[in-house]
């Protein structure tokens, strides 16, 4: 099978939905499928040396800097060079499936090339994006959301299939109206990765004694993270557990917002701002938390939560969107409230009472497995195969 991963958001970006794009192409790739990846292009000197072999599979579009999201993009496929791109590498090379990530400018495009090529087009609604209106300042935001609740429904309503990461997305898609079919297709983990890790190496490369107690967020350091909530509740911890740090590994637009509110919540010197990681210490760094802290509402799928339970690193979070369906019944650790104190009392009830502690852990690392890629790269292709049916048909 031919198929296009179309995204306005790639590497060097790093992200959810860029981590989603690469691990079903490796695990296509795997099966034996032909995948390549639509993306913009970026400054050469931006992107990672460590990237380069990846390139081979990546057709890039020229792009703009985008002023109010200097992270991204902005593709310009309206340019003659790429016109020809798009007509020799997408539109000669008649792709069977064509599988949108975003809904912006290259996916806009991708409604054009599925109709030449008469190929089915798919798209996955990573994003809960009127959770992410506060990026753009320069509109209200009452008629932002509104604004994103209509173009959601115009654009999925031009889809032959849209995949959600959770039964909570679609839920929400069901809410805006769409009418065309919805089907759940999480991403997965790929599980090989999480196989070696040593939580003691992480700890002595960055100087934190064994007997300090580690609490860890991993991901985008965005508002929608809500990173604040837990310096809240770091705080409440230390007046019991003085010898607890909390480390925010990640790196994103709210950096400096997140650095004041450790400062205004009076735990600056308990926490421990790291940015990204090499693969393995990336690993390793799971494995040295006790726990793993997640206060997020937004999440489609949080795959950092799966993530952590692979090498046995329990839980606590906020019982909301993706998060709350991948912790289903407690799976792996605790889900709470958006409260400040039942989420302290559920990581005190961890570092309190072994015994529960070391079957969660059991239970984590069990439950992870789980959630391989393998298994759901398998179930997308089938979706695929009978979208190419009907089609067809």
């Amino acid at each position: 099978m031919r198929i296009a991963l179309v995204t306005d958001t790639y590497r060097p970006r790093v992200n959810g939905v860029v981590a989603s794009i690469d691990t079903f192409a490796n695990e296509f790739r795997k099966l034996g499928h032909e995948v390549k990846i639509v993306a913009p292009e970026y400054p050469a000197s931006q992107i990672d040396v460590k990237d380069k072999d990846n390139e081979k599979y990546v057709i890039r579009i020229k792009s703009h800097y985008l002023f109010f999201d200097p992270e991204d993009r902005l593709p310009d496929p309206k340019l003659p060079s790429s016109k020809k791109r798009i007509k020799e590498e997408i539109l000669n090379f008649k792709f069977d499936i064509i599988h949108t990530q975003t809904p912006f400018t290259l996916g806009m495009e991708a409604i054009k090339w599925a109709k030449k090529l008469n190929s089915p087009i798919i798209h996955t609604y990573h994003t809960m994006f009127e959770s992410y209106v506060h990026y753009f300042k320069f509109i209200p935001k009452p008629i932002a959301i509104w604004l994103t609740k209509k173009i959601s429904k115009w654009y999925c309503d031009k889809m032959d299939l849209n995949i959600t990461p959770s039964t909570q997305m679609k839920e929400l898609l069901l809410s805006y109206g769409i009418k065309k079919p919805i089907e759940v297709n999480p991403t997965g983990i790929k599980i090989d990765k999480f196989k070696i890790f040593n939580g003691d190496d992480f700890r002595e490369k960055y100087n934190i004694p064994k007997d300090t107690i580690l609490l860890l967020f991993m991901g985008r350091i965005g508002a929608e993270k809500n990173i604040p909530f837990l310096f809240k509740v770091l705080k409440n911890i230390l007046n019991k557990k003085p010898n607890t740090k909390l480390i925010v590994a990640g790196k994103g637009p709210a950096e400096e917002e997140v650095h004041k509110a450790a400062e205004e919540i009076g735990v600056k010197d308990n926490v421990i701002f790291l940015g990204y990681f090499e693969p393995q210490d990336w690993v390793n760094c799971y494995a040295a938390a006790d726990l793993f802290t997640f206060a997020s509402v937004t999440e489609t799928q949080g795959l950092v939560v799966t993530e952590a339970m692979a090498v046995g690193t329990p839980v606590v979070a906020v019982g909301a969107m993706g998060v709350a369906e991948v912790m289903k019944g407690n799976r792996g650790g605790v889900l709470v409230n958006l409260d400040v104190n039942e989420f302290s009392e559920a990581v005190l009830k961890f570092l309190d009472d072994k015994n529960f502690y070391e079957e969660k852990r059991k239970e984590a690392f069990e439950y992870a497995k789980e959630w391989s890629a393998e298994t759901m790269a398998k179930k997308l292709l089938e979706k695929y195969e009978k979208a190419i049916e009907l089609k067809k048909k």
